[in-house]
């Protein structure tokens, strides 16, 4: 897949199909992030953001992002083998 420069301005429909909460290592009472399956790919939605989306995404349901980042598939956690997440 080609990165487009602007793809901070891409606007998508999608299902999310499964979600989960992760916990922080230290502390399993507070969220390291959400994670996500839209359709056949997979999201995580960051940790300054966790507050607002975490009782307003439902499994099975469709949705419109917009505004949203791309970054590289790097680190100890890959939640997926393609280049970008």
């Amino acid at each position: 897949m080609e990165m487009a420069i602007n793809y901070e301005s891409w606007k998508i429909v999608v299902r999310v199909t499964h979600l989960w909460h992760i916990p922080t290592y230290n502390n399993p009472s507070e969220l390291h992030s959400i994670e996500l399956v839209l359709m056949d790919e997979k999201a995580s939605i960051k940790r300054s953001m966790i507050m607002t989306y975490r009782n307003l995404l439902n499994e099975k349901e469709s949705y419109t992002l917009m505004t949203f980042g791309v970054g590289l598939n790097s680190g100890d956690y890959k939640p997926t083998s393609h280049a970008y997440k």
